[in-house]
């Protein structure tokens, strides 16, 4: 069953219900109200019944042929009043000069009862205890104040039109309910319906798919959480198009370069020394890293990554590191400057944190040696440890910091960078987490970088 059935049912439901309650108490107040009329207008039998005297003077010394002419001469002396013939050999039938009306007598214990029947309307049913005049042999006669009869007509006719009305008002509540309903599924469920087609396409490959924001509730909230959705799945489409390309290039330049030299010796064209095979030897040293790298990212992202935490003096490992880059600053002329507070000692994995502060300061020589300036810092206050590296290279523009975490991104189109696969950054961030550290970046075009490695509330 559709979304938009389920919701029309259910609404539908729901008023069905409330109008059913309605109607029932309706239905109970329009009775209080018509016992209420009952007893303001009732009819005081001491001024309405007619004395059995009067009858049996008015048919004193009088003959009649049928019994019509007898309910005739009394209708005419007595007009306010409903007489009623009856032939006690007959055991379910009586007569009356109304001819609308129809007359059914039973026998009960406490007397007799008739039901009076009126077409359209419930049955009146009077009781008398005893015979009010016997005309005959088999014949008796009974009366009663025609204003009892019109009145309880009258009660029941109303009574029956106003539950027709509110039957007829309920069925079209019912209505009007279902089918505002229904424009209202259609309404509310449009958008999703938009959002399937969405995804339909998505499927089919249009990643660019997007929907347009003009809502602001919930549904404003998934299709905005959509196009977030849309976006990052076309920037991941792109990234691993990339990485594709950067794969086949890293692993193939190296291949390619094995596969020569060995075929060139293999043909004499090249001599078998230590030379060659030391080049040999470093291109299988760049494949190898690069599946080092990608085997250590596809550790750290899925949590499998198991760390070594150790009581580390921070402060040592990292002016052991500004040693090992003396001789490259040097000889590219950078100032490696550095501010390492003394003492520092704090419970982390040392080897993480060094291949951490490694890539970082690999990243300031390799982009920042032009600014002439690399600054190490390490800052430990209120349990708070920060190492930064500073360079005054060319810096990033906004749209590059946004994305240097992501894997496979490489800046190379204002760097000309072709020696990274663009996968240290994304491993330093998710070696930092899995530390319980955060790793940020800052930058401004033509004024360097700043990274921050920060570990909060340590043991």
């Amino acid at each position: 069953m559709k979304l938009k059935t389920k919701f029309t049912l259910l609404v539908a439901l729901c008023t069905f219900a409330l109008l059913g309650s309605f109607y029932q108490l309706s239905k109970h107040s329009a009775e209080r109200t018509f016992l209420a009329f009952n007893k303001q207008s009732a009819v005081t039998f001491g001024h309405t019944l007619l004395d059995d005297d009067l009858v049996e003077a008015a048919l004193a010394d009088k003959a009649f042929v049928n019994p019509e002419a007898t309910l005739t001469f009394l209708s005419a002396t007595f007009p306010e009043q409903l007489f009623i013939w009856r032939d006690t050999k007959l055991t379910t039938s009586a007569k009356t000069l109304d001819p609308t009306l129809s007359i059914e007598y039973e026998q009960v214990k406490s007397g007799h009862q008739f039901s009076i029947h009126h077409p359209g309307v419930a049955a009146f049913v009077v009781q008398f205890n005893e015979v009010q005049h016997e005309l005959a042999q088999n014949e008796e006669l009974f009366w009663l104040p025609k204003v009892l009869l019109d009145r309880s007509f009258e009660k029941e006719a109303l009574q029956q039109a106003m539950l027709d009305d509110f039957m007829l008002t309920l069925v079209i509540l019912s209505i009007i309910a279902a089918l505002l309903a229904w424009l209202g599924s259609w309404y509310f469920l449009s958008p999703l319906k938009q959002l399937k087609r969405s995804f339909k396409a998505i499927e089919s490959g249009e990643l660019d798919t997007r929907l347009a924001l003009k809502r602001h509730d919930e549904v404003g909230e998934i299709i905005s959480s959509f196009n977030n959705l849309a976006a990052w799945l076309q920037g991941l489409h792109q990234q691993y198009k990339q990485m594709n390309s950067d794969l086949s290039h890293e692993l193939r330049t190296p291949l390619n370069g094995i596969r020569s030299r060995l075929e060139a010796m293999e043909d004499g064209i090249l001599p078998m020394d230590k030379a060659q095979l030391a080049v040999i030897a470093q291109d299988l040293h760049n494949v190898n890293r690069i599946i080092d790298d990608l085997c250590l990212l596809s550790l750290t992202e899925s949590k499998q990554l198991t760390l070594s935490p150790t009581q580390v003096n921070v402060s040592e490992l990292l002016s052991a590191l500004l040693v090992r880059y003396q001789a490259q600053a040097q000889e590219q002329g950078v100032a490696l400057t550095a501010d390492i507070q003394a003492g520092v000692t704090a419970t982390l994995d040392a080897g993480r944190v060094r291949q951490i502060v490694v890539n970082l300061l690999d990243n300031a020589f390799k982009y920042g040696a032009d600014g002439g300036i690399v600054m190490l810092h390490l800052h430990y206050q209120d349990n708070e440890l920060v190492i930064t590296v500073t360079d005054r290279g060319q810096g990033m523009s906004p749209t590059q910091l946004t994305q240097i975490f992501e894997r496979f991104y490489r800046v190379q189109a204002s760097r000309h960078d072709t020696s990274s696969l663009g996968l240290g950054l994304p491993i330093c961030r998710q070696l930092a987490e899995l530390m319980g550290a955060t790793l940020t970046a800052n930058s401004t075009e033509n004024q360097g970088a700043s990274f921050t490695l920060r570990f909060s509330r340590l043991t």
